[in-house]
């Protein structure tokens, strides 16, 4: 019997509750979106018309409008009973009750995007969990201290969506997915991030200008951060792994983010940008209004005011979701984890999987690597 074959025989088997769990909150979980529910459907014409305004008359609130939201009451209920009965299933159970007790909760950001509630379901939703929260808040504010110098090379770019370009971000996206034989496709979208990974596809935003270390830093965040770990999930025997566990998405972040510094792009332009994510979202947690968070920004090292205003328009998107309070917290958690447990990045490897649930897992990821 090969190597491969002895760990796959190893793998303890998955309790007789499990598919019936995994059918239920993965449902779930493809029916709630976060992001999707709270992103503005003008978002671009608004941030152009915004900069437009603040260059001729001065400061002035966004007029964003969302899709109209959807009721999930019926399916928070249903996590909630799920959870219940759940968390009388031992560690593992409890590990799926955690995650179910999480989709009812993005459910209620999902209800309230657009609307004052939103800022509150999201409150509870990105609540600080631990003592990497204000840990992160030293270190964004040590990167905004530093000086924001490009990367030599920064002055030579190319289009993120030019597919007769090598170099260019859609270019190496698709070489390296199929460097690594991924079954993932790779499309063109007007999508405010540089690259997003979803369902079988990672989107590449369109019509951006970039630098080699944006496009290589990109590919590697997706790629090893998303790409590659949902695609490990989705053959392991659990399908907690590729529904995600509690913060478990949070913590991907992390891991992703990991991944850039471990490789040397955590630097200048990215920290301060990651620096002022983070400090904008502190400031929606504590109540600022949108000019407010701009004019913030503008004090803090933003290098431009529609910089300033792409960035609060993130953080405020649905009314104040500001999920970005949990990234650098998030890289913290995963480096302190990997240095007192580095086994346990194969866990965070392969699938959405938060640190709090790694030890809880490792055993059906390693069996299975």
């Amino acid at each position: 019997m090969g190597r491969r074959a002895r760990a796959r025989a190893a793998a303890p088997a998955a309790p007789a509750w499990v598919p019936d769990a995994d059918r239920l909150l993965g449902a779930a979980a493809r029916r709630v979106r976060v992001v999707g529910a709270n992103t503005p459907v003008n978002l671009g014409e608004e941030l152009a018309r915004l900069a437009d305004a603040w260059e001729r008359r001065g400061a002035e609130p966004p007029r964003f409008t969302y899709a109209p939201a959807q009721d999930h009451g019926e399916l928070r209920r249903a996590m909630e009973t799920a959870a219940e009965r759940l968390e009388r299933q031992g560690e593992l159970g409890a590990v799926y009750a955690g995650r179910a007790r999480e989709i009812a909760a993005e459910a209620a950001v999902c209800e309230a995007a657009g609307g004052p509630g939103c800022w509150a379901a999201a409150r509870r939703r990105y609540a600080a969990r631990d003592g990497f929260d204000e840990r992160a808040d030293a270190l964004a504010a040590a990167w905004l201290e530093e000086p924001a110098e490009a990367a030599p090379g920064d002055g030579e770019r190319v289009r993120s969506d030019d597919e007769r370009a090598p170099g260019s971000l859609v270019s190496r996206m698709r070489r390296e997915i199929g460097a690594q034989r991924l079954p993932l496709r790779v499309v063109i979208a007007d999508i405010a991030p540089l690259a997003a990974t979803g369902d079988g596809v990672i989107q590449v935003a369109r019509g951006r200008m970039l630098t080699h270390d944006d496009v290589e830093r990109t590919v590697l965040h997706e790629i090893e951060g998303h790409a590659a770990p949902s695609v490990r999930a989705a053959a392991l025997p659990l399908g907690i792994f590729a529904i995600g566990t509690a913060h478990g998405g949070d913590d991907q972040e992390g891991w992703a983010l990991a991944r850039e510094r471990a490789a040397g792009y955590l630097t200048g332009l990215r920290r301060t940008e990651l620096g002022l994510r983070h400090l904008a979202a502190r400031s929606v947690e504590r109540g600022a209004g949108f000019v407010e968070t701009v004019r913030l920004l503008e004090a803090r090292g933003a290098r431009s005011a529609r910089d300033a205003l792409r960035i609060a328009a993130r953080v405020h998107r649905g009314g104040g979701l500001a999920r970005e309070v949990v990234y650098l917290p998030a890289l913290l958690r995963v480096e302190a984890m990997l240095l007192a447990q580095p086994a346990l990045g194969q866990v965070l490897a392969s699938g959405r999987v938060a640190v709090g649930a790694a030890a809880s897992l490792s055993s059906w990821a390693t069996a299975s690597s």
